[in-house]
């Protein structure tokens, strides 16, 4: 290809979108927000990035002082602030190098009751790959104590605050709420059949 079509291409499958970068002189991976891609005449390219902890940074395209690093985070459902998120690969096969949404997916959970309270910036896509979750006994607790909205559980369970006059808390399943539970920590309503044996379980605790 032209160092034109190289640029273009760059471009096409890395600008504004988040991916990992290693510097020597860093001496860690950050998570970055690609800004942008621009022609330049003394090089190929420079390309401007952001990052929570090191700020802006430009590099030149084709250096050998970084590298850009792709990776997806753990599938499912995790703790943001006092939300509660999940995050999913969008199936259909992506020309899109970084992680957007075009090629994924990351919201609330409740988005389907509240509204979508996400914005898919880097504080979200850093809490999805730490994918922070609690026992049920400390999401009682955070919740008694109103310190949370939502509480990310195991295996992609979480629970909510009510968001109606009952007082018990809602159980959800990914973004799906399969039962109500009082702040004994006892299920009681059954939302969706087809977790009774699973909730009599606990895979949720």
């Amino acid at each position: 290809m032209s160092p034109q079509e190289i640029v273009a291409d760059f471009r096409r499958r890395w600008e504004q979108s988040f991916a990992w970068l290693f510097m020597d002189k860093l001496s860690e991976e950050t998570l970055v927000y690609i800004n942008r891609v621009e022609d330049n005449n003394d090089k190929l390219a420079t390309i401007t990035v952001t990052s929570q902890k090191y700020g802006q940074l430009v590099l030149h395209l084709g250096s050998e002082e970084y590298e850009l690093r792709f990776k997806y985070p753990p599938v499912g459902v995790f703790q943001h602030g006092e939300d509660v998120f999940l995050f999913r690969r969008r199936p259909a096969r992506q020309y899109r190098r970084g992680i957007c949404t075009d090629n994924s997916i990351l919201w609330n959970i409740t988005r389907n009751v509240v509204g979508n309270r996400a914005r898919f910036d880097a504080a979200e896509v850093q809490a999805a790959f730490d994918h922070a979750t609690f026992s049920e006994a400390q999401a009682l607790k955070m919740l008694g104590n109103a310190s949370k909205r939502g509480v990310a559980l195991s295996n992609n369970y979480a629970l909510t605050l009510s968001m109606d006059e009952t007082k018990d808390y809602v159980l959800w399943h990914w973004d799906v709420p399969v039962a109500r539970i009082n702040p004994k920590g006892e299920v009681t309503r059954v939302i969706e059949g087809a977790y009774t044996a699973a909730l009599a379980e606990g895979v949720y605790k």
